[in-house]
């Protein structure tokens, strides 16, 4: 079926995609200002649309508005990935809590279903193949998400995004000329393994030391070097 004019993405979500997606990357650079102009010429999108999109970043954090001094990239520190770490586990791990307490056949599924994903990508990880990383990352986002989608919480369910989407920033960033530990790959499939057992208890210790994992792989990268 052909798209209408209203299935068309505007000119902010455009904007909103192409900004974020160049903050991923840092092709924005953490700490940069973000001229409109300078954004005009990049994206060739006009004024409305950038302020608007610029405007939705800032409400998740990508970008910080400052009266009088426009709109800037936040720095990345330290501080600020244990801040969004913690946050991480208090989020996730009351979601998944909630998915394993309403557990029932299609979680189950679409939980199997998003592991077999993202473990197709594991050995390219593991030889440290950066080709993949955006697919890797992508189906890693996923797992995780369903994690939790059994919560029915749609307020967990945002809150969860917003501090991954922080989370995504920094890791991109390091990603790149970082090995990923063999316990990564580990933590996926026993914290799949403990939510099918209905394990609760164990579950969520093993999300929480997966994501403090993590939080020791950015530390201890060059990112802060």
């Amino acid at each position: 079926m052909a798209k209408t004019a209203s299935d068309q993405p505007s000119l902010t979500e455009i904007a909103y995609d192409a900004i974020y997606a160049d903050i991923l990357s840092g092709d924005l650079a953490a700490g940069s200002k973000l001229r409109i102009d300078t954004l005009k010429e990049k994206y060739s999108i006009g004024p409305t649309p950038l302020r608007e999109a610029l405007a939705k970043l800032s409400a998740i954090g990508f970008v910080q508005s400052e009266r009088n001094r426009g709109f800037s990239i936040p720095e990345l520190t330290l501080a600020d990935l244990r801040d969004i770490t913690n946050q991480r586990k208090l989020v996730e791990i009351s979601a998944l809590r909630q998915s394993i307490a309403q557990q029932d056949e299609e979680f189950e599924a679409e939980l199997v279903a998003a592991y077999y994903r993202l473990s197709r990508f594991d050995d390219g990880m593991r030889n440290n193949d950066t080709e993949i990383l955006t697919d890797w990352e992508d189906r890693h986002r996923t797992f995780h998400q369903t994690l939790i989608q059994g919560s029915r919480s749609p307020w967990l369910i945002r809150f969860q995004s917003v501090l991954y989407d922080q989370a995504d920033r920094y890791r991109r960033q390091y990603m790149p000329t970082t090995r990923l530990p063999e316990e990564v790959f580990d933590d996926h499939k026993q914290i799949l393994d403990a939510t099918l057992a209905r394990d609760a208890d164990t579950a969520c210790a093993l999300l929480d030391t997966h994501i403090e994992r993590v939080y020791g792989i950015g530390s201890q990268s060059g990112l802060f070097r």
